[in-house]
C-alpha cells in the first residue's frame, strides 16, 4: 500500500512538474514571439523613416492649456476694413429724429429691401422690438480656443459713441465711431449727421467688424464708449450721457435669440459648418443719465462669429469668475495588427486634462482694469475615442483607467472613422479618466491577436521605434494604409 501510495506521488509530481515546464514553455514562446514582433516592426519603421536618433522624443505636443482642441498664445486684433454688407438699402427709408422703421419692416419682405443678409435682419428686428423691454442674460466673455469676429448688425437711438473691444490686458481697441445720428441703421445707410437731418456728402454707414485671436480664457470685454447724447437740457446740444460705457462690463449686454439656422454673409470670411454665432444686444443709456433707457438691448447688435469656436460666458460673482481649460494630447496608436502600414490610426484617441481657474476682477470706470488667477484646483480628466482603425480587439489603459473595444459596442473586426470621409471632429466614445500624468504619458494598449497571443504596447522611449506617438489635436490622423510622413518624426 505504501509502494503505490510514493508511486503515486512521483507520478503526481512528475505531471505537476511537467504542468509547470509547459506554463513556463508557453509564456516564453509568447514573449518571444510578442519580442520578435516588435523587432520586426522597428526593422520597418527604420527602413520606412531612417535610423532614429537616439534622443528622439515621441511626445510632439506644445503643451499649451487650452479649452478644446486650438488656441492662441499670444493676443491679436485686426480690424476688418468693411462690416457687414446689406447690398443696397436704399429702400430702408432713411430719417433724422425719431422715425422708426423698424416697426414696419417686419411687415415687409425682407429680400425686397435688403439684397444680403435679409433673413438676419428680419430675424434680428423679431427678436428686438423697439421700446420693447428684454430681460436675456447679461453676458461677459473670455477668448475661446479658436480665431473670432464681432461684427455690428444695427445701431439705433441718436447718441454717438465709440465701440470699443478689450482683450486681456491689452489696451482697449476702438473699432468704429458712431459720428451720425440716424435713428436706425444698417451699413451702406447714408449718415445723417445733425437734427435738421442733414447728411453727410458722400457719407455711408460702415459698422466695421473685428477679428481677434487670444489665449484661452482672456477676457473680452465689448462696450460703447463717449456716449454723447441730444438733450434740452444742454441747450439742444450733445452732452456726455451717463454711466458711461455701457457693454459686457456692466450688465447692459445680453444675448439675443435670434433663430437657428440663420448664418450671416460676411464678404472674404468663409465659415466652416459647425461654425457658432451668437448675437448680443447693448443697451445704451441707463437710468440716471441725461436720457431714460428703454431696456430694449437694441441700440447697437453684434453678432459674434466663431469659426467654429465662440468666445465662452463667464459669470462674475462678487468680482470673482471660474475659467475651466485643459491641456489636451492625442495619442495616435499602432496596434501590431499590420506591421508596415504606419497609418497610426488603429486608435486615435484625446485626452484631457482639466483645470479650473479662480479669477478676481477689479473695474476702473465700469471696465474691468485689473484680472488675476486667486486659485487653481484639477478637475476630473476625459478621454473621447476618434478613431479606431484597427481590426483587432483591445484594451486601452490611460492612468488607473481601463476601456475595451469589444466591451463597448464596437465589432472588433471593424474600421471606425479611418476611410472614406473623415470626421475629425468624431466622438465614437467618451469616458472620465483617473490617474494620467501628461508629463508621464501613462498609456498602454494590451492587443489580442487572432492567434490568442497578447501583447502590450507602451509608450515608446526616447530613441525606440514608436507604436504609440502623442500630439497636438489639431494634428490630423491619416486614411486607412497612408503612412503618416517622415515629416511628423522630425528625421528629413
Amino acid at each position: 500500500m505504501r509502494k503505490i501510495f510514493l508511486q503515486s506521488v512521483i507520478a503526481l509530481s512528475a505531471i505537476t512538474a511537467f504542468m509547470s515546464c509547459s506554463k513556463d514553455i508557453e509564456a516564453f514562446n509568447a514573449s518571444a514571439i510578442e519580442e520578435k514582433q516588435k523587432n520586426d516592426y522597428a526593422s520597418s519603421f527604420v527602413a520606412k523613416y531612417g535610423p532614429i536618433d537616439p534622443n528622439q522624443s515621441w511626445d510632439f505636443t506644445t503643451g499649451e492649456r487650452r479649452l478644446a482642441t486650438r488656441g492662441a498664445t499670444t493676443i491679436s486684433t485686426t480690424i476688418m476694413e468693411n462690416g457687414i454688407s446689406w447690398g443696397d438699402p436704399s429702400k430702408i427709408k432713411v430719417t433724422a429724429g425719431n422715425a422708426n422703421w423698424l416697426e414696419s419692416f417686419i411687415q415687409v419682405n425682407s429680400d425686397n429691401v435688403t439684397e444680403k443678409n435679409g433673413a438676419l435682419l428680419n430675424a434680428m428686428v423679431k427678436a428686438l422690438p423697439e421700446k420693447q423691454k428684454q430681460n436675456g442674460k447679461p453676458v461677459v466673455l473670455v477668448a475661446p480656443s479658436s480665431g473670432f469676429w464681432i461684427y455690428p448688425l444695427f445701431s439705433g437711438g441718436v447718441l454717438t459713441y465709440d465701440l470699443m473691444v478689450k482683450v486681456g490686458d491689452q489696451e482697449p481697441v476702438k473699432v468704429f465711431t458712431k459720428d451720425w445720428i440716424n435713428f436706425q441703421t444698417v451699413n451702406g445707410m447714408q449718415k445723417v449727421i445733425n437734427k435738421d437731418g442733414k447728411y453727410v456728402e458722400d457719407g455711408t454707414v460702415n459698422m466695421k467688424g473685428i477679428y481677434i485671436e487670444a489665449p484661452v480664457g482672456t477676457a473680452i470685454e465689448v462696450y460703447i464708449d463717449n456716449i454723447y447724447c441730444y438733450t434740452k437740457a444742454a441747450g439742444n446740444a450733445y452732452e456726455k450721457a451717463f454711466p458711461s460705457p455701457a457693454g459686457t462690463t456692466n450688465g447692459r449686454a445680453i444675448y439675443v435669440g435670434i433663430d437657428e439656422g440663420i448664418r450671416p454673409e460676411i464678404e472674404g470670411v468663409t465659415l466652416k459648418e459647425n461654425a457658432v454665432i451668437k448675437y448680443i444686444g447693448i443697451e445704451d443709456i441707463s437710468a440716471g443719465a441725461p436720457m431714460s433707457g428703454d431696456n430694449d438691448f437694441n441700440d447697437l447688435v453684434l453678432a459674434v462669429i466663431g469659426n467654429p469656436d465662440v468666445p465662452q460666458e463667464k459669470i462674475i460673482t462678487e468680482d470673482h469668475y471660474e475659467v475651466k481649460t485643459c491641456v489636451p494630447k492625442r495619442y495616435m496608436i499602432e496596434d501590431l495588427g499590420s506591421i508596415g502600414d504606419f497609418d497610426f490610426n488603429d486608435i486615435v484617441v484625446d485626452v484631457e486634462d482639466y483645470t479650473v481657474e479662480t479669477h478676481k476682477v477689479s473695474y476702473e470706470n465700469g471696465v474691468i482694469k485689473t484680472d488675476e488667477v486667486e486659485s487653481t484646483k484639477s478637475a476630473p480628466s476625459k478621454a473621447v475615442i476618434r478613431a479606431l482603425g484597427g481590426t483587432i480587439d483591445f484594451e486601452l489603459q490611460i492612468g488607473d483607467t481601463k476601456w475595451k473595444k469589444s466591451e463597448n459596442g464596437f465589432e472588433v473586426t471593424t474600421m471606425y472613422n479611418t476611410q472614406g470621409t473623415i470626421d475629425y471632429d468624431k466622438v465614437l466614445a467618451e469616458f472620465e479618466v483617473s490617474g494620467w500624468n501628461a508629463g508621464a504619458n501613462n498609456i498602454s494598449v494590451t492587443v489580442t491577436e487572432k492567434s490568442g497571443n497578447v501583447f502590450t504596447i507602451t509608450f515608446p522611449k526616447k530613441g525606440t521605434a514608436p507604436m504609440i506617438i502623442a500630439v497636438d489635436p489639431t494634428q490630423k490622423w491619416m486614411g486607412e494604409r497612408k503612412s503618416v510622413p517622415s515629416s511628423w518624426f522630425y528625421t528629413e
